[in-house]
């Protein structure tokens, strides 16, 4: 499968409209995807923004030509009722065909906790995110009113009027052996976030496989994406220092745990160190130094690539791959 490059603007980490900006720049430099981050509370508390992702996508389509553009990750399941994400994106994909997908997952105590007070098991939460993704399928696909009643939510004859021509690629986030493996069997591809490329070629990707065939998918047709944070800084130092506001991400208990104030999570992404955030991000100094490291995620398994720009320089973190693209990809 040819290797795709992706480029995560964040509307969390940068102001909504400077997101834009290098949503347009990053296609113009040759990048085949968007993605947007789609948090309530951030990673990060000192300087952050969270914007709203659906809004965000609707102006960021609009503005570029070509580009494909997806979520990474919607939660389907607590501050979102499913029926209302399935309308959004069957309505998104409508007004530009060919060019809209979501990625889901289980969610993060940062985003739930804060707007609804509850945060389940991570067992429920992915029962949860199954159902959810069900009842979205359902009411993308259908040609008559859904009436649906689950273990989680019910739908009583409901039906999208707007839809689109397509089908809505469906992204599915697996992190552990498990999540991997509900996202083979549920979704059109896996969604994975930052991991040492060991993880992933022996734990995340076989399991992901083991899911699609056990639901009869060819896996060789499904990609695997994965979400990771980069640095180019001819300051090496200074490239991996500038990832501390991404570093949370690398604290399991952050994700397991009802953590959801943005500056308990920051103090813990400050005492992650600099190998950690090395063997798990993309920190280089020059074009070659990048490519040697998307080359590291790709010999792994990973063949489309949701780059997330910390450098100190962000728009040179863009132009740059000018000159990295196409060695990655031909």
């Amino acid at each position: 499968m040819k290797t795709q490059m992706g480029y995560f603007a964040s509307i969390e980490q940068y102001r909504p409209m400077d997101a834009l900006e290098q949503a347009v720049r990053a296609e113009n430099v040759g990048f085949d995807s968007i993605w947007v981050d789609d948090h309530f509370h951030p990673w990060y508390h000192t300087n952050a923004q969270t914007g709203q992702a659906w809004a965000w996508m609707g102006a960021a389509l609009q503005a570029t030509k070509k580009a494909f553009f997806s979520t990474c990750i919607t939660c389907p399941i607590m501050r979102y009722n499913p029926g209302v994400v399935a309308q959004t994106f069957a309505t998104l994909r409508q007004m530009y065909p060919g060019r809209v997908g979501i990625a889901v997952g289980a969610g993060e105590a940062l985003n739930e906790v804060p707007v609804t007070g509850e945060w389940p098991s991570v067992p429920v939460r992915q029962d949860m995110t199954v159902e959810a993704v069900e009842v979205m399928q359902k009411l993308w696909e259908s040609k008559e009113p859904v009436s649906f009643k689950g273990k989680y939510y019910t739908f009583d004859k409901a039906f999208l009027y707007t839809k689109p021509d397509d089908k809505v690629p469906l992204y599915f986030s697996g992190m552990g052996p498990k999540g991997a493996q509900l996202a083979g069997k549920h979704a059109d591809h896996l969604m994975t976030v930052s991991a040492p490329p060991s993880v992933l070629k022996n734990v995340t990707i076989p399991n992901f496989e083991k899911g699609a065939r056990e639901a009869g998918k060819d896996p060789s047709k499904m990609e695997h994406a994965m979400l990771v944070w980069y640095s180019v800084d001819a300051d090496y130092d200074k490239a991996i220092e500038a990832l501390r506001f991404w570093a949370g991400c690398l604290v399991p208990a952050m994700f397991k745990y009802k953590v959801s104030d943005a500056k308990e999570v920051e103090l813990h992404a400050n005492l992650v160190g600099h190998d950690m955030m090395k063997d798990n991000f993309m920190v280089a100094t020059d074009a070659e130094g990048m490519i040697k490291e998307i080359e590291r995620f790709k010999a792994a398994g990973i063949n489309h690539f949701c780059l997330g720009n910390s450098s100190p320089n962000v728009n040179l973190g863009i132009d740059i791959f000018k000159e990295i693209i196409p060695a990655v990809t031909e």
